[in-house]
């Protein structure tokens, strides 16, 4: 398996600059460029509402398939590709989260945390990634489940940059928390820039770099439609007036309405002070609510997805189905059939996605820890995760041709127990335990010990008078 290949399918969450269906670009042409030629676009903003902000984001993109997904605490998961140093980044999940997964399970494009901390992402493409170090790499997508998994504030969230090191992005990011601290983190020159507190006048993002849209939108000169997007979205955070919950979501919903392109295709609000999340699509415009506090976000909990563009209306929390990995392939191959910029095989999709679904419980693992030193999970891996994701799409295909060939090789090894000679029942028993461990290799090890036995006892036995 090839790890840049499937590094780079992550790259399809970047999906503020997808292409759209049925655009075609020369094989030669870098992805940045294809984003760039794309024009696709997102907003987001958070109103301050007194103790808190209320967090609006729009996805303004006609490829407009994605799954709403409940992540769990004490999950114990790992990133694909190593460091210089040979580190793979190990994290167990502190805080559940509901995201919205654009490209595929655990590539989050949005989302917001139990501790309300709530990011969203938009193309933009002066971005220059940091070169390869001793940090663990993360690809954005997983980068950003990763800061939801971990941290409560926008401070953690600054100070993991020394920690992981962000892969395969062309992408900046709002980020804000539950006591309304926002940061608009960038990656410039191949180093993390980030804007909070004095340096964030206004609490806004669209797809041209931070300084230069509020440059821009001080001086008036909102030149392009991502800066009047700009421009639009910051007006209304500066006008807004602090009031209840109710109205202050209404006013996220009309600033999103206000800033939305003709191809949107979803808005997002968050409210963290009641840990709900809000949302609408192009295919479903009834407003739709997420009450996070009526879900099970315990690693014994079933993992929990929901369409984006259900027809539902109103509180949708007990509206979530278990996961299947199939329907997760399906999502992913339906969004690459949008996505004609690369191209994957089902084999590929399936051996990500039946990896990251595997990730396994920490129960004994702590919950919360705000403000608690951020680091990764020690301990050395026996074999790298796509290999070991690899087998475990092998095992998970030949497990009901192993189970029938068990089965057959069970009956013919009690078949010929009864017909041989005679033999204790603690043999008998030994046998078939060894069966049961090695599947139908069990077999061929009992008729091979048996031959033995025989060719034993024929060379010890007399040789006939006269012979």
């Amino acid at each position: 398996m090839n790890l840049r290949m499937l590094s780079v399918l992550v790259l399809m969450i970047l999906i503020c600059g997808a292409v759209a269906p049925g655009e075609q670009l020369p094989a030669d042409t870098e992805l940045h460029s294809a984003l760039a030629a794309s024009g696709r676009a997102c907003t987001s903003f958070c109103l301050n509402n007194g103790d808190h902000c209320v967090f609006g984001a729009n996805q303004d993109n006609p490829i407009d398939a994605a799954m709403v997904t409940v992540k769990r605490r004490q999950v114990l998961k790992t990133a694909w590709e190593p460091s210089t140093t040979g580190e793979y980044a190990r994290w167990i999940s502190r805080y559940g989260s509901v995201t919205f997964d654009y490209a595929g399970y655990q590539l989050a494009w949005a989302g917001m945390n139990e501790a309300g901390l709530m990011m969203s992402t938009m193309l933009l493409m002066k971005t220059q990634n940091p070169a390869p170090d001793s940090r663990p790499p993360l690809q954005s997508p997983l980068w950003m489940q990763f800061l939801l998994d971990s941290y409560s504030t926008v401070e953690e969230v600054i100070a993991s940059d020394a920690l992981v090191r962000i892969k395969d992005n062309v992408d900046h990011f709002l980020i804000c928390d539950r006591t309304g601290d926002c940061a608009v983190i960038e990656f410039l020159d191949g180093e993390m820039v980030y804007h909070t507190g004095e340096s964030l006048p206004v609490a806004a993002l669209t797809n041209n770099g931070y300084q230069d849209s509020v440059k821009a939108w001080q001086r008036g000169r909102l030149t392009n439609e991502s800066l009047k997007r700009f421009g639009a979205a910051a007006d209304r955070v500066g006008h807004f007036e602090p009031t209840s919950a109710e109205p202050a979501v209404e006013a996220a919903f009309d600033t999103l309405a206000d800033v939305a392109r003709h191809d949107n295709a979803w808005r997002i609000v968050f409210d963290p002070a009641n840990l709900q999340i809000h949302f609408r699509t192009n295919h479903n415009p009834q407003i739709r609510t997420v009450d996070m506090t009526k879900l099970d976000f315990s690693c014994g909990a079933p993992i929990l997805v929901q369409d984006i563009h259900a027809d539902l209306a109103g509180d949708v929390s007990d509206e979530f189905a278990p996961y299947s990995h199939r329907a997760g392939v399906e999502h992913t191959l339906g969004f690459l059939d949008q996505y004609t910029r690369v191209q994957y095989s089902p084999l590929e999709i399936q051996i990500l996605l039946r990896g990251m679904a595997s990730f396994p419980c920490r129960k004994d693992a702590p919950i919360g820890q705000a403000g608690a030193p951020p680091a990764l999970e020690g301990g050395d891996l026996l074999l790298p995760p796509h290999v070991l994701w690899a087998g475990l799409a092998v095992l998970h295909w030949v497990w009901p041709v192993w189970v029938m060939l068990t089965a057959l090789s069970l009956a013919y090894l009690i078949w010929r127990m009864a017909r041989g000679e005679p033999a204790s029942w603690g043999r008998r028993l030994a046998w078939i335990g060894v069966v049961l461990l090695l599947g139908p290799f069990g077999l061929p090890a009992f008729l091979i010990a048996r031959r033995r036995r025989r060719l034993a006892a024929e060379a010890l036995a007399p040789s006939p008078k006269g012979a």
